[in-house]
């Protein structure tokens, strides 16, 4: 049995090891780079198995299993999901079972954007020293933090009055003297060179990158199965979630389902 997963986060890493030790063959399709957007984060907290690390070590000690288990990855980004195919920007790809792990997309404020603003903590370029960052959840505050602990300085802000992020993250941006500026939509901004001048209903400000982080949505390819079992793991299932320890007990559970269901065709 051929298994096919979109998607090389925590979920679709996860599912992919579970299948290698049942001796299955299994293909991970990514468009961008092993370990998903895990990456991002300053700290990941929740996984009490691995302790606190950043989120680039736990991409690291995704992809060492990875290489330690031989699974084939492939560089791609599949746009649909098909009967007993995946088609991917350059290429088809067959095969018997396919799982959805593409996790999720940043939400856009396309009026906001230029060649300044980013999405993805990671795309900050490394000559950013000052950064707006514009949301008050759990991503915001984080990547204030992750900032913070690189040596640069963030400024929060918050539509309304009130955060959104977990306790834990505030008490840490707290901590760190991050400043979130409540009740500023950012009305409109200008970009010149390399700085960002941001208008919001207080003032205005000026910075070397805008970082919006104001929600995600399911980052779904279009399914047209009809006979083919297609299953959906970790964030791209659970968006309003969007926690690791999930994402991989989905992946788990999802191996185990097809393991099932290959003994039973083996019968």
């Amino acid at each position: 049995m051929k298994v096919a997963i979109a998607g090389g986060g925590p979920a679709g890493i996860s599912c992919a090891v579970l299948l290698k030790r049942y001796g299955m063959n299994v293909t991970i399709y990514e468009k961008d780079e092993v370990g998903g957007l895990i990456r991002n984060a300053w700290r990941v907290e929740n996984f009490p198995p691995v302790g606190f690390i950043s989120g680039k070590e736990f991409a690291d000690k995704l992809r060492w299993y990875i290489k330690e288990y031989n699974i084939e990855v492939v560089q791609e980004e599949i746009l649909t999901i098909g009967d007993f195919e995946l088609t991917g920007r350059t290429g088809r790809y067959q095969c018997d079972v396919a799982v959805v792990a593409t996790g999720t997309v940043p939400k856009r404020l396309v009026e906001l954007e230029g060649p300044r603003t980013f999405y993805e903590y990671l795309h900050l370029p490394q000559n950013v020293q000052t950064v707006g960052i514009y949301g008050g959840g759990d991503v915001a505050l984080d990547y204030a933090i992750h900032a913070k602990e690189d040596g640069r300085e963030p400024t929060v802000f918050v539509r309304n009055n009130k955060l959104k992020a977990v306790s834990r993250l505030v008490e840490y941006a707290k901590e760190r003297g991050v400043p979130i500026r409540f009740g500023e939509a950012i009305a409109y901004v200008e970009q010149n060179g390399e700085r960002v001048y941001v208008y919001t209903n207080n003032g205005s400000y000026i910075f070397d990158a805008l970082l919006i982080a104001i929600g995600r949505a399911p980052n779904e390819p279009q399914i047209n199965a009809s006979f083919m079992k297609v299953f959906k793991i970790g964030d791209v299932a659970h968006p309003d979630f969007r926690q690791s320890s999930i994402a991989i007990g989905d992946g788990i559970k999802c191996a185990m389902e097809i393991v099932k269901i290959a003994e039973q065709l083996n019968r």
